[in-house]
């Protein structure tokens, strides 16, 4: 059973990304909470595990688009070798923007669409299908095995926002000895090229500092 958790307040989205996972689960067992209500990410994210009954689950923007055919197949098999996964992340976090640590660390691949119909391909490092030993994923596709909520939530106080809460919970589950991969032949495509604004920079420094004794 899959429970995919998704925050939108645009019902035009939300009704597309709907319609995106029910093609690419095709007969899998699978469930869809939505939070249209979130006062913040990690608080919905908490809210939506409380309540989902899935092994697997995904947490999701409402803008993706999963390319893979074979999207189950490849999300189960990573999630029999790790705890958590992600799409692009880094095996080193030096600061509260997690590509900052850039190369080697960064691993991952992600098509952006920045201007309307115009792609954009960012290959991070895609040496193997799943890569181990991650630090921390981008939060815009998250997928994690149900157990890892018995040892780590989303942290709703520090991270009372829209920023920050991707790196800080996987962060905590790295030093709880969790195992992150990024899944490099997981093809998703983002229609949003991300936002790194002041609100951003707030939360990035906020992370740092709840962090400074671990971070490089």
């Amino acid at each position: 059973m899959i429970s995919i958790i998704i925050c939108s307040i645009n019902p035009q989205k939300f009704d597309a990304v709907t319609k995106m996972y029910t093609a690419a689960l095709g007969n899998q067992q699978w469930e869809l909470i939505g939070i249209h209500d979130a006062k913040s990410i990690a608080e919905a994210y908490n809210r939506a595990v409380a309540r989902a009954r899935g092994d697997l689950l995904i947490f999701s923007h409402d803008d993706v688009e999963i390319l893979n055919p074979d999207f189950h197949g490849r999300l189960s098999g990573h999630l029999r070798r790790c705890d958590i996964i992600g799409i692009a992340g880094t095996m080193r976090v030096s600061s509260g923007m997690w590509v900052s640590s850039g190369v080697p660390y960064l691993y991952g691949q992600v098509v952006h669409d920045v201007i309307a119909g115009q792609m954009m391909l960012d290959i991070y490092g895609a040496p193997f299908p799943l890569v181990q030993d991650i630090q921390t994923v981008d939060g815009v596709w998250i997928a994690a095995r149900k157990s890892v909520f018995s040892k780590v939530r989303w942290d709703e106080n520090n991270f009372d926002g829209f920023h920050g809460w991707d790196q800080d919970f996987c962060l905590s589950a790295y030093y709880e000895g969790l195992q992150i991969g990024v899944a490099c032949d997981i093809n998703l495509l983002h229609t949003s090229g991300g936002s790194f604004d002041e609100v951003f920079l707030k939360y990035a420094t906020r992370f740092e500092n709840k962090w400074r004794h671990k971070i490089v």
